[in-house]
């Protein structure tokens, strides 16, 4: 069965180790994968976009903390200038 996907970026700045890290966890189990320290890339099923942002913005966070999901279209994608390639592939989630 084919699901449709879409390839999302994640930047956050959270000022707590701990909640630093489960939000860490979280988008690695959902297959993205860090391309900066506080930037994770890839693509995921639409299906789990709502779902994983509700999980990210559920988390315990400070006020002064801040999380945004950049869902990129196809031909935004393909206009990415980076030295490395970005991720593809989804490597952790479980549907």
């Amino acid at each position: 069965m084919f699901l449709p996907s879409k390839y999302i970026v994640v930047a956050y700045d959270i000022e707590n180790d701990r909640t630093r890290l489960q939000i860490a966890d979280i988008l690695q189990y959902y297959g993205l994968m860090r391309i900066q320290y506080s930037v994770f890339a890839g693509e995921i099923p639409s299906n789990k976009i709502n779902e994983l942002s509700s999980l990210l913005f559920d988390s315990n966070l400070a006020e002064t903390d801040n999380i945004t999901v950049f869902p990129l279209c196809r031909e935004c994608l393909n206009n990415v200038l980076t030295l490395e390639p970005l991720p593809q592939e989804i490597k952790h989630l479980s549907l």
